[in-house]
């Protein structure tokens, strides 16, 4: 078992009694005496990110495809202050796609480190990439709040980021808040923390950065801050989806989706 304990220092100011000296007035002698607390931080959000170093190899062959792929998907779907993304606009697949498939064995291997990281058992599980799609960001084009339902483990990849400015930050948000014993008192109306620090952070900020791999908990809510840049941010987005392992003789654990291979689709159909 792990704990992540923090030992603060607090400051504390004393007085002693009034010291009477020959021809001297009464005096107050000021005395510190630091008091030692010890606070332990329990169940923190774990954020995996890597930073691939072939990425400038494979660079121009992503952003071609990807070019590619926008091109043949249609009108835009989303509002104009919105990124263009893949998943709606039937680019989906890439995980299938041959020019992403040095991306793909990334994704595979740095997912297996981070669930080895966060204690999984390995022989238990089967890894499935469910889909990935690309995303563009021109100036003032976000992504709004929400989180990735449909699987268990995302990531993002960073394609191409605008050399210089504000191109726009993954946004994770603290929604849980196990800390804050008022509700609300993080507010606007209220700004009930005179400091902010890892024990009521509302948020955390990844910036974008060329060839970085993020991977996080799909359930966790998050955005994308928009890109303030003349120049578009291009990323890659992966979900995959957690099941047993078949094991022969053996039953399917608890809580564990059971794999795909014991899965039937209906044959009936109604119209």
């Amino acid at each position: 078992m792990f704990c992540f304990a923090l030992r603060l220092r607090w400051t504390e100011l004393t007085l002693s009694p009034i010291l009477i000296r020959q021809n001297q007035p009464p005096a107050r002698i000021a005395q510190i005496k630091e008091i030692a607390m010890a606070i332990d931080a329990w169940f923190p959000l774990a954020i995996y990110y890597e930073d691939l170093p072939e990425h400038e190899r494979y660079k121009a062959a992503h952003i071609e495809r990807i070019r590619q792929l926008q091109a043949g998907s249609g009108e835009k779907r989303t509002a104009e202050t919105s990124s263009w993304t893949g998943d709606v606009h039937k680019v989906d697949q890439l995980h299938n796609d041959p020019v992403f498939a040095w991306l793909t064995q990334q994704i595979e291997r740095h997912a297996l480190l981070y669930l080895k990281a966060l204690g999984h058992d390995l022989d238990k599980i089967d890894l499935y990439i469910q889909r990935s799609w690309p995303v563009i960001a021109h100036k003032g084009q976000w992504v709004s709040r929400h989180a990735h339902h449909n699987a268990n483990l995302s990531a993002v990849y960073y394609i191409s980021i605008p050399k210089q400015g504000d191109a726009g930050q993954t946004r994770f948000f603290n929604d849980k808040k196990s800390n804050a014993l008022s509700d609300g008192i993080d507010s606007n109306m209220t700004s009930g923390y005179r400091e902010y620090n890892a024990f009521n952070y509302t948020h955390v900020d990844y910036f974008p950065i060329e060839g970085r791999l993020l991977l996080f908990p799909a359930k966790q809510p998050h955005d994308v801050v928009a890109n303030q840049t003349d120049e578009e941010r291009i990323s890659i987005s992966y979900d995959i989806i957690i099941t047993a392992r078949q094991h022969a003789g053996q039953a399917t654990p608890e809580f564990l989706m059971p794999s795909p291979e014991n899965w039937k689709k209906f044959d009936h159909h109604i119209t």
